[in-house]
């Protein structure tokens, strides 16, 4: 009954609804796009979901990231959001890690997943966990918000990556600003582009980035090109 309104779709149905129930999805930071994309993967019934997380609940993030609560502060954020999607669904396993992900520890932290979500603000992070879901070809679901705006696009190993279109050269205020609820809309699509690729369905944003506009409340899709001279898709040739 948990999962018949996904059930009835004809996209999912009982086979589909298997397969979520067998996925693992790694969703790396635990914050703001993390909150959505955690609770609708819970939701959906993801069978294994590992999340990853270092920092502690601030009161500078409750405007945006919605698993935590004023009594949450100065808690592990990967432990509260694991006990919060526990109690949101006991059918399904929460990984909880509270670790720095880096370039020493991120193979071991990606392996074995089926999808990958990226839902941290560093630039830093971003390139690191694109590289290594290039190098072992786990799909890659990536997002980002800057106050109205944002992005979601999805990587592949045969795909444009977030240094082909020379993401390595963003520079990103920090703090950043951010409307709670146009990450919301981001993290929602991040989880929808997850369990389509789970689906094994078409119409995934490979090579494609959906640019959101929250003050003209407009989408815009812009086609990316994969560059011959990518350094992370040069390392697949060595």
């Amino acid at each position: 009954m948990r999962y018949e309104r996904q059930i009835l779709m004809k996209e999912i149905g009982e086979e589909g609804q298997n397969t979520l129930n067998k996925s693992k999805v790694t969703v790396i930071g635990a914050g703001g796009l993390a909150s959505p994309v955690l609770t609708y993967l819970a939701c959906a019934g993801v069978g294994t979901i590992t999340l990853i997380d270092y920092d502690t609940v601030s009161e500078s993030n409750l405007n945006r990231q919605f698993l935590y609560h004023e009594k949450d502060m100065g808690m592990n954020k990967a432990e509260q959001a694991g006990d919060v999607l526990n109690s949101l669904n006991s059918q399904i396993k929460i990984i909880p890690v509270s670790e720095r992900i880096d370039e020493k520890n991120i193979g071991k932290i990606i392996n074995g997943a089926d999808v990958v979500i990226d839902c941290v603000d560093n630039v830093e992070t971003r390139l690191i966990v694109n590289r290594e879901c290039i190098k072992q070809d786990i799909p890659l679901v990536e997002g980002g918000v800057y106050g109205f705006y944002g992005f979601v696009m999805s990587i592949k190993q045969d795909f444009p990556c977030l240094e082909c279109i020379g993401y390595g050269n963003t520079k990103l205020k920090r703090p950043g600003p951010v409307l709670g609820a146009v990450v919301g809309v981001i993290g929602s699509l991040q989880a929808v582009e997850c369990i389509k690729i789970l689906l094994g369905l078409d119409e995934v944003l490979y090579g494609k980035m959906l640019n959101y506009d929250g003050l003209s409340v407009s989408f815009d899709l812009v086609e990316l090109q994969k560059n011959d001279l990518c350094e992370v898709h040069g390392l697949l040739k060595d």
